[in-house]
């Protein structure tokens, strides 16, 4: 596979357990599901960690613009992401740790086909990590198709066209973490 990488397993049974004690954190940053053209308008999300949102307004112009990462309050209520995340730091060698969110899509939703571009796209690479689903919650990325089991851990090339189908009965959440690093893909260097 040249969009996929499997990097490893973790333990995501204390972190699903945090996610049900706190429903209250999924949608509280709606930036990407609230725009109609959004491919992202079909799922849920948690941010944990990314530009701050507190210096920006609606329709959050500059955003994805160059930026140092913060930790967002639901970090702090999902203590067992900590692990998880340093520890695919450790394993990819990374050296800066960008955006972390938790998406959602239920069963029938979908994240429609769409490439990521921008400065955080072009600097860190982007890893994904299942915590629920099912088969049939799909994810494409060109010609390619993973149907990853939860706890598995993949490197993905976001800047290439991918999607999500989630046909499965379940839930199907992942915890994304982007980390600068030399390790994985190409675009890694710049």
């Amino acid at each position: 596979m040249k969009n996929f990488l499997k990097i490893g397993e973790v333990n995501i049974t204390h972190l699903l357990v945090e996610l049900r004690y706190n429903p209250q954190l999924w949608n509280r940053h709606r930036m990407r599901k609230d725009r109609e053209e959004s491919p992202h308008s079909q799922m849920n999300d948690i941010w944990l960690r990314y530009n701050d949102i507190s210096k920006y307004e609606p329709p959050y112009e500059g955003i994805n613009d160059e930026h140092d990462s913060v930790w967002y309050d639901a970090y702090y209520c999902l203590p067992s992401a900590r692990e998880i995340i340093f520890n695919i730091m450790a394993t990819a060698y990374g050296e800066r740790l960008g955006g972390v969110l938790i998406t959602q899509i239920p069963p029938g939703g979908e994240i429609k086909p769409h490439a990521d571009d921008g400065w955080h796209v072009r600097y860190y690479d982007k890893f994904y990590v299942s915590l629920e689903s099912g088969p049939g919650a799909n994810f494409y990325c060109e010609d390619e198709v993973i149907c990853p089991n939860p706890g598995d851990v993949y490197w993905f090339d976001n800047t290439k066209m991918h999607w999500v189908i989630n046909e499965s009965n379940t839930d199907r959440t992942t915890l994304i973490v982007c980390i600068k690093t030399h390790r994985f893909g190409e675009r890694s260097g710049s």
